[in-house]
C-alpha cells in the first residue's frame, strides 16, 4: 500500500499545481459545468412560461432539488469502496467516460422537448457524480500534501463554484434565448470530453485497501463509519458540515422562485444563484489562502455569525434585486470560511485506509439532509409559507449551528501530533 506521505516532500517543493491536483481540478471544474447548466435549465424550465412550465406541480424547484440529491445518498457507499479498493485515478477516468452518454440522451431528451428523457439523464448524470465524489475528495491528499490541505479544498472549491456561476448563468441565458434547451444539450457533450481529458492527466495512484471486504448494504457502511467517527472532532465537523448543505439547499431552491415577487427575469435569477456561488468560491479561496498551511477550526464560528445574518436580513428587508445581491454575496463569503476547515478536517482526521468511505459515509449524510431539505422545502411551500419566509427558516437552522459552537467552543479542535 501506497503511503500518503511518501513524496509529500516532492509535492511540497513543486507547490500545489502537481500533474494529479491539476487534472482533478480540469476534471472537477467540467463536470460541475455540466451538473449545473443542465441543473440551472431545468429549475427555470419547470417553474417558467416556458417548455415544461408547472410539469412537476407546486414548489417544482423542490423536487427538481430532491433529484439532484436522493442518488447520492444510495450510490455514496458503493462509490467510497471502489475508491478505496481501487485506484481512485482509474475510477474518475470511468466516471468521466460514463459521462458521454448520459449527455447524449439528455441532448435527445431537449431536441424531442422530451421531459421524461431529459429528467431520467439527470438522475442518471447525478448518480455519476456519487461515484465521484469520494475518489475526488479522498484524491486530493494524495495529489497534495497534508500542509496543502485548506488551500488545496480552498482552490477546489473555488474552481467549483466557478463552474457552477458559468452552468447556470448560461443555462438561464440560454433558456430566454428560446432554443437554450437545445442549445445546453449539445453544449454537454464537448464539455464532457474536456472532463474526461482532465482525468486522464492524472497519474497513476494506488489502491489503499486492496482486501476491503465489499459490503452491499450503504446505510450499514455509513452507520459504521459515522459511529466510528464518533468521540473525536471529526464527528461534529461531519455534522455541522453536512447541516450547512441542508440549509444551502433550500437556499438555491428558493432564489428562481423570487422572480416573480421581484419581477424579475430568468436571467436575474441566473444572475442571483451565480451571486451565492462565486461568493461561496471567493470566501472559500479567501479561507484557504488564510489558513497558512494548517487548518483553522476558529473561522468555522465567524462563518456561521456571517451566514446567520445575511439570511435574517434576506428574510426581514424588502425584495430588491440589488439587496438581494449583496446579501447573496455576503452569505456566500461567509459560507467559504465556515466550509473550508470543516472539509479540510475530513480529509486529515479520515484514517488512511479508510478514508475514501469515511468521505462517502459523510457526503451521504450531507445528501441525505439535503434531500430532507428539499422535501421540507415543498412542505413549506404546500404549507403557504412564502418564499422570502423560507430565508427565516434557513437563519433558525444556522442560529442552531452557531448556538452549539459557542457551547462547545473545543468540539472541533484537534491535535496534529494524533493523527498520521
Amino acid at each position: 500500500m501506497a503511503s500518503d506521505g511518501s513524496s509529500s516532500n516532492v509535492r511540497e517543493a513543486g507547490g500545489i499545481w502537481t500533474r494529479g491536483y491539476t487534472g482533478l481540478m480540469i476534471s472537477q471544474f467540467a463536470g460541475a459545468v455540466n451538473d449545473n447548466l443542465l441543473k440551472g435549465a431545468l429549475l427555470v424550465l419547470v417553474v417558467a412560461p416556458n417548455l415544461w412550465a408547472d410539469v412537476l406541480g407546486p414548489a417544482s424547484t423542490g423536487w427538481v432539488s430532491f433529484a439532484l440529491t436522493f442518488p447520492f445518498i444510495i450510490f455514496l457507499g458503493y462509490a467510497g469502496q471502489l475508491a478505496d479498493r481501487y485506484s481512485k485515478r482509474t475510477m474518475v477516468v470511468w466516471v468521466r467516460a460514463s459521462e458521454l452518454p448520459i449527455v447524449l440522451l439528455i441532448a435527445a431528451g431537449f431536441w424531442t422537448e422530451s421531459f421524461a428523457m431529459t429528467f431520467a439523464g439527470f438522475l442518471l448524470l447525478a448518480t455519476q457524480s456519487a461515484f465521484f465524489n469520494p475518489a475526488k475528495y479522498g484524491m486530493i491528499r494524495e495529489v497534495t500534501s497534508t500542509g496543502l490541505l485548506s488551500k488545496a479544498n480552498g482552490l477546489i472549491v473555488l474552481c467549483t463554484m466557478v463552474a457552477i456561476i458559468g452552468g447556470t448563468a448560461a443555462s438561464g441565458f440560454l433558456v430566454d434565448g428560446g432554443q437554450g434547451g437545445v442549445i445546453i444539450g449539445f453544449t454537454l457533450v464537448p464539455v464532457a470530453v474536456i472532463g474526461l481529458l482532465g482525468a486522464w492527466l492524472i497519474p497513476p495512484l494506488e489502491p489503499v485497501d486492496r482486501s476491503r471486504r465489499w459490503e452491499w448494504n450503504p446505510l450499514a457502511r455509513y452507520w459504521s463509519d459515522l459511529s466510528a467517527m464518533r468521540g473525536g472532532p471529526l464527528f461534529p465537523a461531519v455534522l455541522a458540515w453536512s447541516f450547512f448543505y441542508f440549509i444551502s439547499i433550500m437556499i438555491i431552491t428558493v432564489i428562481p422562485e423570487l422572480q416573480k415577487p421581484m419581477g424579475g427575469t430568468t436571467g436575474d435569477t441566473s444572475i442571483l444563484l451565480g451571486t451565492a456561488t462565486l461568493g461561496i468560491g471567493v470566501g472559500c479561496a479567501v479561507a484557504g489562502m488564510c489558513s497558512r498551511g494548517r487548518i483553522r477550526v476558529g473561522m468555522v464560528p465567524s462563518g456561521t455569525a456571517g451566514l446567520f445574518i445575511s439570511w435574517l436580513l434576506l428574510g426581514l428587508l424588502p425584495l430588491d434585486f440589488t439587496t438581494t445581491m449583496i446579501l447573496l454575496l455576503v452569505g456566500g463569503i461567509s459560507a467559504g470560511f465556515f466550509i473550508v476547515p470543516l472539509q479540510a478536517m475530513q480529509q486529515r482526521l479520515a484514517p488512511p485506509a479508510q478514508r475514501a468511505r469515511y468521505i462517502a459515509s459523510a457526503n451521504a449524510l450531507c445528501y441525505v439532509l439535503m434531500s430532507l431539505a428539499a422535501l421540507v422545502y415543498v412542505g413549506l411551500i404546500h404549507l403557504g409559507v412564502m418564499p422570502q419566509q423560507i430565508f427565516l427558516v434557513c437563519s433558525g437552522c444556522t442560529l442552531l449551528i452557531l448556538v452549539a459552537l459557542l457551547i462547545r467552543p473545543s468540539a472541533l479542535r484537534f491535535n496534529e501530533s494524533d493523527y498520521a
